[in-house]
């Protein structure tokens, strides 16, 4: 039987991303999990929301083409339309097919120019036109950086919810953006509270002296969402043309985001997500951060990863600068290691899925459980693992609505957590802002009950990937479905986790649960449960009736001596 073809960065699933990050590229999934990864960012990111390249082509040749004065023979916008195709490097046989008095859209090479164009779009963005003395007129009047990349701000997609997700767990400490548009910010605005203490965003040398918070943006070619509200000073700044970029590595005005980007270079691996790193400038950083201090081979986790289909010269170009001597002599085993078949929305909904699966994992590794030894609490992982696969069946075809149903449910999941209460938005409650390897050192966890909930989410797993039951998803609209459902033959059980007293009785006084619910279960995570006494007046032996299941997980923890145990306990006090 034929195997069958390796997906590729366009067709890969999530599933299959997450394949990759717990087998090949480990390394990648553990640095960031660990905070060490800095992100470098393209407009790849951003594609279904602003113009790409071609996009921003194909709105200037639209531009000169249809400017173009019929009869006057040095029209001025036909002389630029004429210089931007010959940057397109068109063979005889396809230039003779390019018709100036036809819209570009009939243009039967019309793909061949776009796409030869992208690898000249900063020489094409320099082109000036004779009547109109500003040097970047084609990018501000006729691209149109404010209404093209600063009018997009209110909708964010999967990629910079992504981002904005692994900001908040506190494990991406900077992002690079050659990007102008502010969906990032946005992504941030949307999952955070509008006081401002998840993204410093980086453009101008005042920007670094603020106050660091969890993540960094250093918008190195500039921001539109700034430019349009003050352009005096942010116009300038937008990097496109081919003299800003080859003139950006020996300006001062430019000099402080140099340092930092360089200093990036040197002290953390790179993920490169949705760019293309072809520009000039961006090659020269690695280059100077390679004369300061090379990677070596081998190197884990990688020094350098591309989240590509393949590697491109450019690409291959940085590997060789900063890899030095190691390049050579370890070609495959470098390029396999830097390459990440995936692009940006399987990459980063992977990629946030494994980071709230390590931490979850790592509470477990830390839960008060005297008799479990790790070989039993590495068992207990695999049910987070198990979930997380599970979880990760739900994100194909739609990513975008997929990680915003995986948001609303965790909101609401914690805000019962935590409170015993609806949660007041949409914010996103993260698993705790610290990366894995500080998790450990948190006092205030061994009184949070989300040590004992990740135990608890751990059997569940465990249980469903055995077929003792199945986990069904509740309705965040709807808050007495719970926060998981368990199907067992044809009983559907609803689960609630209170992380205290106080978030337990909460359940009881918000009406999502009632003592007689005999198909709700309230799992305690740091008391246990008493056990109430029988009434003298109810009759002897079993009633046939079962009421509200309370669970105390911290107790059956401490009693346990092997996950098999904890989950058969955990099984008889569900009565499920």
């Amino acid at each position: 039987m034929a195997l069958a073809p390796a997906p590729t960065a366009l067709t890969i699933t999530v599933r299959q991303a997450l394949d990759l990050l717990d087998g090949p590229f480990a390394g990648l999934a553990s640095g960031v999990a660990q905070r060490q990864y800095a992100f470098w960012l393209g407009s790849g990111i951003s594609r279904d929301r602003v113009d790409d390249l071609k996009g921003v082509i194909a709105k200037v040749l639209n531009h000169l083409r249809d400017s173009i004065i019929a009869g006057i023979p040095n029209c001025a916008y036909r002389t630029a339309l004429e210089e931007a195709i010959e940057l397109a490097y068109l063979s005889p046989g396809d230039r003779a097919q390019v018709d100036l008095s036809t819209p570009i859209a009939g243009w039967p090479v019309i793909d061949t120019v776009l796409t030869n164009l992208t690898r000249e779009y900063s020489r094409l963005l320099d082109i000036r036109v004779h009547g109109h003395p500003e040097p970047d007129y084609l990018l501000w009047d006729i691209v149109d950086v404010p209404r093209t990349f600063a009018a997009a701000l209110a909708e964010p997609d999967c990629e910079h919810l992504c981002l904005a997700i692994l900001a908040l767990e506190g494990v991406l400490p900077d992002v690079a953006t050659a990007n102008w548009d502010g969906l990032i910010e946005a992504a941030v605005d949307e999952l955070t509270d509008p006081t401002g203490i998840t993204l410093r965003v980086c453009v101008i040398p005042d920007d670094f002296r603020e106050p660091p918070l969890l993540t960094r943006l250093l918008k190195f070619h500039g921001c539109a969402v700034r430019a349009a509200a003050d352009p005096a000073t942010y116009r300038p700044l937008l990097i496109a043309r081919y003299s800003q970029i080859t003139d950006w590595q020996h300006n001062a005005n430019y000099a402080l985001m140099r340092h930092q980007l360089v200093d990036l270079a040197v002290t953390k691996p790179t993920l490169m997500v949705g760019l293309s790193a072809q520009d000039v400038n961006i090659q020269y950083l690695f280059g100077e951060a390679r004369a300061l201090m090379a990677w070596t081979w081998p190197c884990d986790p990688p020094a350098h990863v591309f989240a590509e289909n393949a590697l491109g010269q450019d690409q291959r170009n940085i590997l060789r600068v900063v890899y030095r001597g190691d390049y050579d002599g370890n070609i495959p085993a470098i390029e396999a290691s830097a390459l990440f078949r995936a692009y940006a929305k399987p990459a980063l909904t992977a990629l946030v899925l494994h980071v709230l699966c390590t931490k979850l994992r790592t509470f477990v590794q830390n839960v008060d459980a005297p008799h479990l030894a790790q070989p039993e609490r590495a068992v207990m992982e695999q049910g987070i693992v198990a979930l997380r696969n599970r979880l990760s069946a739900g994100a194909e075809p739609d990513r975008l609505a997929f990680i915003r149903t995986l948001v609303r449910g965790a909101t609401q999941a914690m805000a019962l957590f935590q409170e015993g209460a609806p949660a007041a938005d949409c914010r996103y409650k993260p698993l705790g802002d610290a990366p894995v390897q500080r998790i450990s050192a948190d006092a205030s966890l061994a009184t949070s009950g989300i040590l004992e909930l990740a135990a608890t989410l751990a059997v569940l797993g465990a249980g469903d990937s055995a077929g003792k039951w199945r986990i069904g998803h509740s309705d965040p609209a709807d808050l007495q479905t719970g926060a998981l459902r368990l199907v067992a033959g044809t009983t559907t059980t609803r689960i609630f986790f209170a992380a205290n007293d106080r978030a337990g009785v909460q359940l009881e006084i918000n009406g999502l649960v009632k003592s007689d619910d005999g198909d709700a279960i309230v799992v305690h995570s740091t008391s246990p449960v008493l056990k109430m006494a029988r009434s003298p007046l109810a009759p002897p032996g079993r009633t046939g009736r079962m009421g509200l299941r309370n669970i105390g997980m911290a107790e059956l923890l401490r009693e346990a001596t092997s996950a098999n145990h904890l989950s058969e306990r955990f099984g008889e006090e569900a009565v499920l």
